[in-house]
């Protein structure tokens, strides 16, 4: 094996590895060609209310219905520092959300959309309290709200809605926003002035359309997590293999929905027993978490702390502060094992240099002189490889017809020599997990998101100029002409291609991950020209 034959094969691979990431499974379809949905999962709750038990302490159940489409009607819009969300009165469902912080594109007004109401591309954030013969409030009940705008002005900010029931029951759900924070807090205030016990449980939900943000050469996940604390396991399935899921009864956890750079997440109380759920309907897709059974006594008034609700960017180690496995939602791919290490790593680096590309550039010299040992000797053999050129041209020459003689009188001179040319492909094929690593890594990392660097706008990007690509391609020729030619001339033409192959499969990666590329040919090339001086 040689450099030469690795290096082609190093493209087929990329190539291959490109396709087979965006490759998704086929969807079920019926005659027609139409998806088929599957079926409701709905947490053992009947289908209709005539199951419903009455007044008693056993389990409540109750049939949730699907909201299928985004209800138009009255909303109370709420403004805090990083978040605007907008609160249907049907429901108290959290309809639209916007990141404050993150515009949609550079230098753009429009402020990135989060939840949405829109048909089609549906995004919600719909709570309820599930009760014997509905006395208590879903997430289609009629709310009221004293206000229709509210503006964050100190440091925490209490939304209520209030909603009327019958023999005298009122519900006030209360939403907590805080200064500097994505979480929303949701409780409800419940005061039972009817005659009877109420049997009640709340429940959340996090409802959405699919969508697919990726293309062949970004593929990144869209689709849902369930958290289980005790066991630190998460299930995570994109919306082709919504099936997939299984119902889960643990102790706290959480469950979400991702997308690239963002995501929202219900995190209900860590001390009590949840109950979670996936669901499909008319392409609607669906986590549902039904919270632990409590009691309302005639004449009583009780708090539920029912659960609160992420709507922001993954931000790494912030995350992991508002609640424990949070960080299961930065998708690193198959090679998380060495992409949280770099994650880590890279971000340890910008708090000190406060530079997202300077901070690339100075891990890839980490990561360069870490492999540097084993560089080193593979360096040497191909410098010495490269001497023997002109006796490996001579052997040709002498035995070209005779394939087996050829190739033992090879094998006499590298064992002469002690040139170990497998040696020389051995960095190579260590650094191709931790690029895959790195690439997967800068995909999902929300803070290159629209930061400049030199020329570039947004490390999370394409080069706008395709100056980085372009210069890429020139290491890599460089790097070829400091490696020994191919003895095969077909094989040294294919080699001169490979500089523009990859040149053109790298016009389209973030500019981040070609950064380092850049950079890592560099150190190579400095090193590799550093010992065939030596070796002369």
């Amino acid at each position: 094996m040689n450099n030469q034959k690795l290096f082609l094969g190093i493209a087929i691979f990329f190539t291959v590895f490109i396709l087979w990431d965006k490759w998704q499974i086929t969807q079920t379809t019926d005659a027609n060609g139409n998806i088929v949905s599957k079926t409701e999962i709905t947490l053992g709750v009947p289908t209709s209310n005539s199951d419903v038990p009455t007044v008693d302490m056993q389990e409540v159940k109750v049939d949730m219905p699907t909201l299928s489409v985004a209800h138009a009607g009255d909303f109370t819009t709420v403004t805090t520092d990083l978040l605007t969300v907008e609160i249907s009165h049907k429901g108290g469902t959290i309809q639209n959300a916007f990141l404050n912080t993150y515009p949609v594109e550079l230098k753009s007004d429009e402020k990135l959309q989060l939840l949405s109401d829109q048909a089609g591309a549906l995004f919600q954030a719909q709570s309820g309290l599930a009760s014997s013969n509905d006395l208590l409030p879903g997430h289609l009940a009629d709310f009221d709200s004293a206000n229709t705008n509210y503006q964050m002005t100190g440091d925490e900010l209490v939304v209520p809605l209030t909603w009327q029931g019958k023999n005298g029951i009122e519900v006030v759900k209360n939403y907590h926003f805080k200064k500097g924070s994505y979480v929303v807090g949701v409780d409800y205030q419940i005061i039972n002035n009817s005659n009877q016990t109420i049997p009640v449980k709340s429940y959340v939900r996090l409802s959405r359309n699919a969508i697919d943000q990726s293309n062949m050469m970004m593929p990144t996940f869209t689709g849902g997590l369930i958290y289980d604390k005790k066991n630190n396991t998460v299930q995570k399935n994109d919306f082709e293999d919504w099936s997939d899921f299984k119902q889960q009864q643990v102790l706290g956890g959480w469950m979400a929905m991702v997308q690239q750079y963002f995501f929202a997440a219900w995190i209900p109380n860590q001390d009590k027993q949840q109950n979670f759920s996936t669901s499909v309907n008319d392409k609607i897709y669906k986590i549902t978490n039904a919270n632990q059974q409590t009691s309302i006594a005639a004449g009583s008034s009780v708090v539920l702390d029912v659960n609160q609700l992420y709507l922001g960017p993954k931000e790494y180690g912030k995350i992991e502060e508002v609640v424990a496995g949070l960080h299961y939602t930065l998708d690193y791919g198959w090679l998380d094992i060495i992409a949280d290490p770099l994650s880590w790593g890279i971000h340890k680096i910008n708090n000190f240099v406060g530079s997202w590309g300077w901070s690339i550039i100075l891990i890839t010299m980490l990561i360069k002189l870490v492999f540097y040992p084993l560089s080193e000797k593979s360096y040497r053999s191909m410098a010495n490889m490269r001497k023997l050129a002109p006796r490996l041209a001579k052997l040709k020459e002498t035995y070209g017809d005779d394939k087996q003689k050829m190739g033992q009188k090879t094998m006499e001179l590298y064992k002469q020599e002690k040139v170990n040319p497998v040696s020389g492909c051995l960095p190579i094929m260590v650094q191709i997990p931790v690029f895959i690593a790195f690439y997967w890594m800068l995909l999902d990392t929300v803070e290159l998101r629209q930061t400049a660097f030199w020329w570039m706008s947004d490390l999370s990007a394409m080069d706008p100029y395709y100056i980085l690509p372009i210069v890429m391609g020139i290491s890599m020729f460089i790097q070829q002409k400091l490696n020994p030619p191919p003895p095969d001339p077909m094989q040294a033409k294919i080699m001169m291609f490979l500089p523009l192959v990859f040149t053109v499969m790298f016009l389209w990666f973030p500019s981040g991950l070609v950064l380092y590329w850049v950079f890592n040919n560099t150190l190579s090339i400095a090193q590799q020209w550093t010992i065939n001086k030596r070796l002369r």
